[in-house]
């Protein structure tokens, strides 16, 4: 009796676990960092600028819009000013990702979650939130809202100037013209500003809208966040974190 009251117990905490910031399977380990614009987090501590702060615990992923920082757990996202918190929502189904810029949109396991929509069943793959609407990703293509614009198979989606740029494995499609562009094989992560940034196997690429490769930064990185003006953070496999211009010079 003493070993099934044990292994109930044991079941429960593992399930209370996963509503629990930071307890939850899938979270980054203590000691992996995350980069936003503007600092990283390292384990539960926020470095932006000069200000240090603690959270409850390691996040799943984090963005930053202004001097607002925003973090995801399991069921909980999470928004500081200046190591304060001003905002949190819980969410109905587990974080997979967090996208700060035009607004803010979480990516979750079943569908989407937004300030002002709350949660949307959209099977999205990925999603970035506009002032023309809600644009977001998966194997069947590039949707607004629930209309579907470009079919395709796409992983990532962002805007780039004035367009929203769907990716895939080997292609970029632009919307509303639908304009194509070649991109790297293999790449991990991506995010924009004037220009395009990849992270890929063998480092971070720079590409210009229509394409081009602008530039590149050699080394093994684990994360990638870019800022509206242009700066590049790094979080590289060692734990160290890189700050580049945007011509991927480094600032330190």
């Amino acid at each position: 009796m003493s070993r099934f009251i044990f292994a109930v117990l044991a079941v429960l905490i593992l399930l209370l676990g996963g509503c629990v910031p930071g307890a939850s399977p899938g979270r980054p380990a203590a000691d992996e960092v995350l980069v936003f614009p503007g600092g990283w987090i390292a384990g539960r501590w926020v470095h932006q600028g000069g200000n240090v702060f603690s959270l409850p615990a390691a996040p799943r992923d984090a963005d930053a819009s202004g001097q607002a920082v925003g973090v995801v757990y399991a069921y909980s996202w999470q928004r500081y000013r200046e190591g304060q918190l001003d905002y949190e929502a819980t969410l109905p189904y587990p974080a997979i990702s967090l996208h700060a810029r035009p607004a803010w949109v979480v990516v979750l396991e079943e569908g989407l979650y937004t300030e002002t929509s709350g949660w949307l069943d959209y099977p999205a793959r990925d999603a970035v939130n506009t002032d023309r609407g809600l644009f977001w990703v998966n194997s069947e293509g590039l949707w607004q809202g629930g209309r579907r614009l470009i079919d395709g198979e796409f992983l990532r989606v962002l805007t780039l100037g004035e367009r929203v740029l769907a990716l895939g494995a080997e292609k970029g499609v632009y919307w509303p013209d639908e304009e194509e562009i070649d991109l790297p094989p293999g790449w991990q992560a991506a995010d924009a500003a004037a220009d395009l940034y990849l992270l890929t196997p063998a480092g971070l690429l720079r590409y210009d809208p229509a394409g081009y490769e602008l530039g590149s930064y050699p080394g093994s990185f684990s994360d990638l966040a870019v800022g509206e003006d242009g700066d590049v953070w790094l979080a590289a496999a060692d734990g160290r974190v890189v700050h580049l211009t945007p011509e991927l010079e480094e600032v330190w």
